[in-house]
């Protein structure tokens, strides 16, 4: 297929690694005169990037993929990603597709140049993949922030989880392009995300792991931040605390996964910490910045949790006290140590749960925001959506929002927080 006025529409599913991933294919589209369009109608070519993540996360990828189909019936369809890697079978009933899995996301232009109107399905297991599969451009840009992937895959085996089926093992990307990279980036953008399946689980051929190459970038000169995406608590050394915390060119944040509050859960889960290790690992950060921003993913309903298990979890999370909270229903994955466990939490006590947890996580949100009333911080603002406020994230990453009439896009000010509405906060420019 010959990509010059060829249009494109893309569809991301799921996490800021397939958005990362998403975006650099459609960088190279058009570096190939190919347009992306925002009409699905009028478009030659869909790239749905999906996501396996739960059964939800698998239903909503039948779905968009049978839209396309619908509301284009001519259209070539091009699916990838982890519901794909993981459902092979489900793309032989289609005539007109490119069908990849997590594998060969880096050559999705020149398969789809390759095409000739026969289907293209190749899915292949990741399990031996060792090598970061690397785009022509590495970096894709969000409203005023960049995302660099720099990591893939996971080794952990955790009971529920199907990522280590569906990305495969840990593999990363080298430290010296990153490093590179970001010295071209912080010239023009003031906020670079690091992000990857398992982020500080990077380890690079040379032997560069995360506090290293965290160390690097932090020689690097330059008006930018960095901020990192989601990490497991027990690959957080005090360390990478104590290089982080206060220091302006990180945000103040650490998205921990936790996951559960109960210790016998946490051991079904086959997750490598305690609530007395996780607990003391934040009361470590805190010692070193009260107002650092701790956040989490949780499960509510995980197989076999009892009612003490989940008062014992309420417990923990009153007692860690975070900033903000995913939290996710469990969801049974095929594959997983877990797939064939007959001890299911039903679904309507799954949603008393998670109920109780979402009131908790607003209480505790608005807890941690309140302290910032009347403190200084910096903000980095982004495209507005309301007329005559401006909006943007702090240096701990919870959003701010400013009554002015300027415009602060793309720029970093000093704001001193005002007020709180609806665990929203408030501030005025500093002079």
């Amino acid at each position: 297929m010959q990509l010059r006025n060829k249009k494109f529409y893309t569809i991301n599913l799921g996490c800021r690694s397939n958005a990362y991933e998403i975006n650099c294919i459609a960088t190279e589209l058009i570096n190939n005169q190919a347009k992306k369009v925002k009409d699905l109608s009028k478009a030659d070519i869909c790239i749905i990037n999906t996501c396996s993540v739960t059964n939800k996360a698998d239903t909503k990828s039948k779905y968009f993929i049978n839209k396309v189909l619908r509301v284009n019936k001519t259209i070539l369809l091009v699916v990838m990603g982890c519901f794909s890697q993981t459902n092979p079978d489900y793309f032989k009933q289609y005539k007109k597709i490119i069908a990849i899995g997590n594998k060969y996301k880096n050559k999705v232009v020149d398969l789809i140049k390759m095409y000739k109107n026969k289907p293209i399905i190749k899915i292949e297991s990741c399990s031996k993949l060792n090598k970061f599969e690397q785009f022509e451009n590495i970096s894709f840009i969000d409203n005023t922030r960049v995302f660099l992937k720099i990591q893939d895959g996971c080794n952990f085996m955790c009971s529920y989880c199907i990522i280590p089926f569906s990305r495969g093992r840990q593999r990363s990307l080298d430290h010296k392009k990153i490093v590179n990279e970001i010295k071209i980036l912080s010239k023009k953008y003031k906020e670079i995300v690091l992000t990857g399946i398992n982020t500080a689980g990077y380890l690079d051929e040379s032997g560069c792991d995360f506090y290293s190459l965290l160390k690097k970038i932090n020689t690097l000169s330059g008006d930018f931040r960095i901020r990192i995406s989601s990490i497991e608590p027990f690959q957080i050394t005090k360390q990478i605390i104590d290089l982080i915390s206060n220091n302006p060119r990180f945000v103040q944040q650490f998205h921990l996964c936790l996951q559960s509050g109960s210790d016998k859960i946490l051991k079904l889960m086959n997750r490598k910490y305690t609530i007395k290790k996780f607990n003391d690992l934040v009361k470590y950060m805190r010692s070193k910045n009260k107002f650092v921003s701790v956040t989490t993913d949780y499960i509510v309903g995980f197989n076999n949790e009892t009612d003490q298990d989940f008062k014992d979890s309420l417990e923990s999370l009153k007692l860690i006290k975070f900033a903000d909270m995913h939290i996710f229903p469990f969801s049974m994955r095929k594959f997983t140590a877990i797939a064939n466990d007959k001890n299911v939490v039903n679904s309507s006590t799954k949603n008393k749960r998670f109920k109780q947890v979402y009131e908790l996580n607003k209480k505790l949100k608005n807890e941690y925001l309140t302290q910032f009333v009347g403190q200084e911080v910096e903000v980095i603002f982004e495209k507005p959506k309301q007329k005559n406020i401006q909006e943007g994230h702090s240096n701990y990453f919870f959003k701010v929002f400013v009554k002015t009439c300027k415009q602060l896009h793309g720029q970093k000010f000093r704001i001193k927080i005002t007020k709180i509405i609806n665990d929203q906060l408030f501030g005025e420019l500093i002079n």
